[in-house]
């Protein structure tokens, strides 16, 4: 059985939990504290429990990684049509994406009989160095600089140590 074939008797725990947590009158697609928050899909965090949020309280934008570079076009209308005004980074220790290079991947996938533009062109690697710290300043630095990007916006980065789940700022 799939995954997939399990949401629905997943779901139905999670309604009974859930309950009417969410006046859904009261909260709308806006995060009530007006803030984005950009992390990594691993699976092993829990955004949410791990940075303290709750539902309807942030937009929480993933992708591999925890890029902002990756994130824009979603924290764009977050900021513009949604109302937020304050972006966190987190990135985490342990990444998988610390674990091969750009080349290396190529390979990976050339060696699976993808070919083309769409291998040779697409940037799969989104860390520009070993240095976790130095990634999180680049993102920082980044968003401070896009022009579309509110230029009042706070802008903070941090590191999400997974060994023990504690966070650190850095930026």
């Amino acid at each position: 059985m799939s995954v997939a074939d399990e949401i629905s008797k997943s779901n139905e725990v999670y309604v009974v939990k859930r309950g009417a947590k969410l006046n859904l009158e009261e909260i709308g697609p806006k995060p009530t504290k007006k803030v984005a928050l950009i992390c990594c899909m691993d699976a092993r965090i829990d955004a949410f429990s791990a940075f303290g949020l709750k539902e309807g309280e942030s937009h929480v934008i993933r992708n591999g990684g925890g890029r902002a570079s990756d994130s824009i076009r979603s924290l764009v209308i977050s900021q513009q049509q949604l109302g937020t005004d304050e972006i966190i980074i987190m990135h985490h220790t342990d990444c998988g994406f610390f674990t091969f290079s750009e080349s290396e991947f190529r390979s990976t996938l050339k060696s699976k009989g993808f070919s083309g533009p769409d291998v040779d062109a697409m940037s799969f690697m989104p860390m520009s160095s070993k240095d976790i710290d130095q990634n999180v300043k680049e993102d920082v630095d980044y968003l401070k600089d896009h022009p579309l990007i509110k230029k009042e916006s706070k802008i903070s980065g941090w590191v999400h140590e997974l060994n023990d789940g504690s966070v650190r700022r850095v930026v």
